[in-house]
């Protein structure tokens, strides 16, 4: 019992990056679990599972172990608590990594009921980070179930998980925002979000396959017309086929050939999280930078490193801990990352780049552009069960860059990948991110994230009065359920005193069915921010009171829900039942994943109280 046990532990915290379709007997067992992943081929079964993400809090697509209706966070808790426990005295005991290696790929098969492929890859990928922070650190069971498990709502009571970014300065009176007159320039900006090219997508192969990914020739053959991959891309599980990225950036460059410049957030590797390699998520990483580079040859190009290009998929370790073996670190992606964007990019400076994917560029006078590296702040990351006090000196890099920036009458716009409020974020870190940006709110004029595929935003808050808002683009990938989209932003462009604010915005789509029965892509004009939501601008005062009035108008929210899924026709035909609504109004005022008075307010506004 004790290496199977001990095994189990691994399995917990391999599944904190794990499959969307995880259940298991188990959990089963425990009460109202996910359906089976054998149980995933066909519509019905994406419906169900759609829908159960629905009633979630905002999170990644890929992040799985959520609390159910019977299935409380105290079982999860304890569960954890008493595996580590014995996965420890095992190893004091000196049980090779192999047995429990093997012991957790059963359980992994035998128990949970993922696939042979999906348990010995993924396992094997994940494994020897888990081990290593186990055998090299004194860790208590509830501090690193508490880590690992915060989206189920454990927590850690440990002291060294406390820890604040040094904030300088006071907070100035907060500035009016003239916006300007209609006639007033402005920028035209894109962002790309969640690529996630698939190299070995094709067309007519098994769409509903029994692994994280399929639409490949190793996904199995399709018994019935229905389960083949369409040409243009599938709702299912299955990546984006390069012609159809080719034909949007085709559709953007001759419907915008005005653009400004692009916002690129993360995600470029498809979702085959058990068979990732440094090898293969490389040339992802390069294919896909060069067609970003064809299409936009002259105007400046800023990425963000997303989750899914690190293999094993999350593990980011802090680049300052010189324990870590150099076959777990991250240093040959972003070795790979300083020379790729350095094409994109005008005036990168590589060395924050190379040392953890970060990086402040002055795009002009006035505007400065920051992308951070968010997996510093994602609990899916095991290494935070090491060291969660901000990792590779992030956020007070951030802080320091925000304060120049205050100092120079600079306006910034901060680019990440997945966004600070989702109910996966590290707690403290998400807390002292929110610090800095309510200090720095004259400074900030724009958030821009991507990782959770929707169509949708955060109101952040000081106190109770908006104070910023994050935009949180549609995926390119369908994966899944979704049209492929993009979205256009006007900001406020090169004029004295401008603003630097986002005016509007505007999303694209492709609607997957109509490509599939027509055989041609057709990329179109979904909606326009303030026309479709009749705003008059869109400050965070706006954003906070479209919520409110969604809040006491269904019909806006059914409206804001049809854009959210990007008009993906299955979402359509599932569509938001209470809890859903209840959901989506909470991510939308919710930024600080440990501050739910906002919901709170939300929903009593609901109900009219």
């Amino acid at each position: 019992m004790g290496p199977l046990a001990a095994a189990w532990f691994m399995m917990l915290l391999a599944l904190a990056a794990a499959s969307p379709r995880f259940t298991s007997q188990k959990q089963a067992a425990l009460g109202d679990a996910l359906p089976s992943h054998l149980a995933s081929e066909g519509v019905a079964s994406l419906r169900t599972v759609l829908q159960q993400r629905l009633h979630r809090p905002a999170q990644g697509p890929e992040d799985t172990l959520q609390s159910h209706k019977n299935v409380t966070a105290s079982v999860w808790c304890l569960e954890c608590e008493l595996a580590l426990g014995v996965l420890q005295a095992e190893m004091a005991a000196g049980v090779p990594y192999e047995e429990l290696l093997q012991e957790a790929i059963a359980i992994c098969i035998n128990t949970i009921g993922l696939t042979d492929l999906y348990c010995h890859g993924f396992l094997t990928l994940v494994g020897p980070i888990a081990y290593h922070i186990l055998s090299t650190n004194t860790v208590s069971a509830s501090d690193a179930c508490g880590e690992v498990f915060t989206s189920m709502g454990c927590t850690s009571s440990s002291p060294q998980r406390q820890w604040s970014v040094t904030i300088q300065g006071d907070k100035p009176p907060v500035q009016p925002l003239l916006l300007p007159d209609s006639d007033a320039p402005r920028l035209k900006v894109l962002q790309l979000a969640d690529t996630h090219l698939d190299p070995l997508y094709q067309p007519g192969s098994l769409a509903a396959c029994h692994e994280h990914l399929c639409c490949r020739n190793d996904s199995g053959v399709p018994e019935m017309e229905e389960d083949k991959a369409w040409f243009w891309g599938d709702y299912r599980y299955c990546g984006s086929p390069r012609w159809m990225l080719e034909d949007m950036l085709t559709h953007i460059k001759l419907t915008h050939p005005d653009i400004d410049y692009v916002m690129w957030t993360g995600d470029v590797v498809p979702h085959n999280v058990w068979s990732t390699t440094t090898e293969t998520n490389l040339q992802i990483v390069r294919e896909t930078n060069q067609m970003i580079q064809e299409f936009f040859p002259t105007i400046p190009v800023f990425p963000v490193v997303g989750n899914h290009e690190m293999s094993p998929l999350d593990q980011f370790p802090d680049p300052d801990d010189d324990d870590t073996p150099e076959e777990l670190s991250a240093d040959w992606l972003f070795s790979e990352l300083s020379k790729q964007w350095s094409l994109l990019v005008p005036h990168l400076d590589n060395s924050t780049v190379r040392r953890a994917a970060y990086y402040s560029v002055l795009l002009k006078e006035d505007l400065r552009i920051i992308s951070f590296n968010s997996m510093y702040g994602y609990s899916s990351n095991l290494w935070l069960v090491e060291d969660s006090q901000d990792p590779a000196d992030e956020l007070a890099w951030l802080e320091d860059h925000l304060h120049q920036a205050e100092a120079a009458g600079e306006r910034v716009h901060l680019l990440g990948h997945i966004p600070p409020g989702i109910v996966d974020s590290e707690r403290v870190w998400s807390r002292e991110f929110n610090r800095i940006v309510v200090r720095y709110e004259n400074t900030i004029r724009g958030q821009f994230y991507g990782h959770t595929h929707y169509d949708e935003f955060e109101v952040f808050h000081d106190g109770d009065r908006p104070a910023g808002v994050a935009y949180i683009a549609p995926s390119q990938t369908p994966w899944y359920g979704l049209n492929p989209a993009y979205r256009i932003y006007y900001v406020d462009g090169d004029r004295q005193n401008s603003t630097r604010l986002v005016l509007d915005h505007e999303t694209y789509v492709m609607n997957l069915t109509e490509a599939q029965e027509t055989g041609s892509a057709r990329w179109y004009r979904l909606y326009s921010a303030r026309e479709e939501y009749g705003m008059t601008s869109l400050t965070p005062a706006d954003w906070q009171d479209l919520a409110q009035r969604m809040a006491e108008d269904r019909h806006l929210f059914d409206i804001y829900y049809r854009n959210y899924v990007s008009v993906g026709d299955f979402l359509l035909e599932v569509g938001c039942d209470d809890l859903c609504y209840q959901q989506r109004l909470c991510d939308v005022v919710t930024s600080s994943r440990n501050d739910i008075d906002n919901c709170l307010a939300i929903l009593r506004r609901r109900r009219g109280l």
